[in-house]
């Protein structure tokens, strides 16, 4: 397994994680799934409060030494105002069995709470010790500027945006070069747009062509594009062991820069538009 640093951080972590959103209902199941990832390298979970998983994560990492792990956990909206972050915090690490949260994220933007009085908790937590690290989600450029912006005494490490192969919004809207410029790493969720990318024959086959050299499969192909890319960690979800072991091995491709380039050509002509905009349940 790869490992990068990740954003502002100074700390390396492996460069895939695995996500825990709409696992399923097999406990066991999802558990084994997230143990067999860290037994091969990935040190990087992400849950969140809405997603109910995090009993889920805690019962699969008791085994191993926390201080090994990159534990991220997200805050809903509706707990932004500066008492219910607290809270919802001390939630988390209740249920996570947890001293500390390695990765804080405000899951969605709110437009009701002022980004200022939600990052003042959110500091708070940090001198607390209680989070390490102040991320966002699903921020736009605007959004991510305003929240740096509201920042007081730390610094926001990261942003989860969907970003894959075929969906690359946050190319266009310029999200993508202003992270990548002020080291805020990006976690990508779907990376794989929620199989969409596996149910296009012709894009199916265009990258089998392509994963021929490197031995491998078009969907570790599509991982391995954002493994390769700067700051970008893509999270796939943790929903079986056997999935896990095919997206394990995507981290170790090491695309060339001609195939990369025309990787980055995909989308124009297979474009799928993101899931934020059209709901917000992630």
């Amino acid at each position: 397994m790869n490992f990068k640093e990740f954003g502002r951080t100074g700390k390396k972590i492996s460069a895939m994680g695995i996500g825990t959103w709409d696992i399923g209902s097999d406990i066991d199941k999802n558990v084994e799934s997230i143990k067999y990832a860290i037994e091969n390298g990935i040190n990087f979970i992400d849950t969140a409060e809405m997603y109910g998983t995090e009993p889920v994560v805690a019962r699969a990492i008791r085994s191993y030494s926390r201080s090994d792990l990159f534990i991220a956990t997200k805050v809903w909206p509706d707990h932004f105002q500066h008492d219910s972050v607290i809270k919802a915090c001390n939630d988390s690490l209740n249920k996570l069995q947890t001293e500390y949260i390695d990765l804080y994220q405000l899951h969605w933007p709110s437009k009701s709470v002022p980004i200022s009085e939600t990052m003042k908790a959110m500091e708070e937590l940090m001198d607390q010790g209680k989070i390490h690290h102040i991320g966002i989600s699903n921020f736009t450029l605007e959004q991510t500027k305003m929240a740096m912006e509201s920042m007081k005494k730390y610094e926001i490490v990261s942003n989860q945006i969907e970003y894959n192969i075929v969906t690359r919004d946050i190319e266009r809207s310029g999200l993508y070069t202003f992270c990548k410029n002020n080291k805020i790493a990006m976690i990508a969720y779907s990376p794989l747009s929620h199989g969409k990318i596996l149910s296009q024959s012709k894009l199916v086959d265009q990258l089998a062509k392509m994963a021929i050299p490197y031995d491998a499969t078009p969907s570790q192909m599509a991982l391995a594009w954002l493994i390769n890319r700067d700051d970008v960690f893509p999270i796939p979800k943790a929903s079986n062991k056997d999935h896990m072991k095919e997206d394990i091995a995507s981290a170790d491709i090491k695309i060339k820069t001609e195939d990369m380039k025309k990787m980055d050509e995909i989308e124009s002509k297979f474009y799928v538009a993101p899931i934020a905009s059209r709901q917000s349940s992630r």
